[in-house]
């Protein structure tokens, strides 16, 4: 029986076993691998001359690798660039940091969370600033209040002062002339 029809005879009952998988690789000495870079790995150990080979559950066929390799590549690059644009948000929302300004290569969501880092840092600025005046008013506010109770007790002295009654004193008789003897 040739290696070929042994093979095929392994893989069909593998693919019994493991109703899941569609694909097999069996080496040169007949180990069996679902992953096709364990095969390959597996092969460049032992020193192989020929690739494991492949076999396929029936009605599956083997699917074009090269554009299934680009896919995964061109996602994986997609899933790094993705990765280095939450980095970038991070950094820009960690206030204790500072950031990168925005240039012409800046991914748009991270620059719009510049912006609304920009943003929120003027509001905040404007809040101390209000808060700063608020305080300044609140003192101010009390002065006043001092004021006008220093002011309501002078106003209660000299109340007190013009009610006090006055002692009136009687001129001197022979001061005061009579209009009528003269």
């Amino acid at each position: 029986m040739s290696n070929k029809k042994k093979f095929q005879e392994k893989a069909n009952a593998l693919f019994e076993k493991y109703p899941e998988a569609n694909k097999i690789f069996i080496s040169e000495n007949g180990q069996c691998f679902f992953d096709e870079k364990a095969a390959k790995d597996y092969h460049d150990l032992r020193g192989f001359d020929n690739e494991p080979e492949v076999f396929f559950r029936e009605g599956t066929q083997d699917e074009d690798d090269s554009d299934l390799q680009e896919a995964l590549h061109n996602s994986e690059l997609a899933r790094k660039a993705l990765e280095g644009i939450i980095e970038d948000v991070n950094a820009v929302c960690d206030l204790d940091q500072d950031y990168e300004p925005a240039n012409a290569e800046t991914d748009e969501t991270v620059t719009s969370v510049i912006s609304l880092r920009e943003k929120y840092a003027e509001k905040d600025r404007l809040l101390t600033e209000a808060n700063t005046e608020l305080e300044k008013l609140l003192n101010v506010a009390q002065e006043n209040e001092n004021l006008k109770g220093q002011l309501e007790a002078a106003n209660k002295q000299m109340e007190a002062l013009h009610k006090t009654p006055t002692t009136k004193t009687k001129k001197d008789a022979t001061s005061q002339t009579d209009s009528t003897k003269a």
